[in-house]
């Protein structure tokens, strides 16, 4: 089963910022720059840029080392962005507060940004425009459970964290991300949420984005408690990818 997303254009170029470094996707080809200690420079990021031919002219930055925070439309406040993080993140000096509205869903994505990374892209591709996985996940989602009898919840696995999402129909009823290390982490938090929100599990219908190897006594163990379980697929789906946001960078099309 797959989740449907935007195709991708020739003039597009998606940049996914994750704790592994840089991963500039195409509708042809990807391309991963490793960053392991220090940011490259303006020079250095430029060159790679140039050699790899990446001038599209649509281009937008995705940001992924960070939590994000969804709030409804309604209630949230420009002036009080950092506000909404505190309980989600430390926003230390290094890093500064970055919103993408997602009006048709009526929600807005907080989340933080590094700011040398920010100035880092500012002076390569100073006309991109930002925004967040979750943020690129959650029209996804809504438009895949609407309509649906009953709450799904999904599960995004990437290396250390893990996000969920829990719908009634298209409303999102909880996105948060929670840390982990081994199958027992990811089962403890998320036995928590079910039981925050008393989900029994014929009430509710769970779905994982992907399917990877390193994960799956991730799978086994959800089996146990809630054997309906199924895997949704990107529309570039991959069986086992070494990557550290697989699924994301497949739906993102690379």
């Amino acid at each position: 089963m797959h989740l449907n997303n935007n195709p991708r254009k020739d003039s597009d170029l998606s940049i996914l910022v994750h704790g592994d470094g840089f991963s500039f996707c195409t509708q042809d080809q990807h391309h991963l720059l490793e960053v392991k200690e220090e940011f490259p420079s303006v020079e250095t990021l430029k060159s790679w840029v140039d050699y790899h031919q990446l001038h599209q002219t649509n281009i937008k930055l995705i940001y992924g080392q960070q939590a994000a925070v969804t709030v409804p439309l309604s209630l949230f406040d420009e002036k009080q962005a950092a506000s909404y993080l505190k309980g989600a993140i430390s926003l230390q000096d290094n890093l500064q507060v970055g919103c993408t509205p997602l009006d048709k869903n009526e929600q807005v994505v907080v989340y933080a940004i590094n700011k040398k990374q920010q100035a880092l892209f500012a002076s390569v591709f100073p006309s991109a425009t930002q925004s967040h996985i979750v943020a690129e996940l959650l029209p996804a989602l809504a438009a895949f459970s609407f309509k649906k009898g009953k709450k799904n919840l999904f599960v995004h696995l990437q290396k250390d964290s893990f996000d969920l999402f829990l719908f009634q129909g298209s409303q999102l009823l909880l996105q948060n991300s929670f840390p982990h290390k081994n199958a027992d982490d990811f089962l403890y938090y998320l036995f928590y949420v079910t039981e925050q929100f008393y989900l029994k599990p014929d009430q509710f219908d769970l779905y994982f984005l992907g399917k990877y190897t390193p994960y799956t006594h991730y799978y086994s163990g959800v089996q146990e408690f809630h054997t309906s379980s199924e895997h949704l697929d990107p529309i570039f789906p991959s069986v086992d990818a070494a990557h550290p946001i697989p699924f994301f960078h497949y739906f993102n099309g690379a």
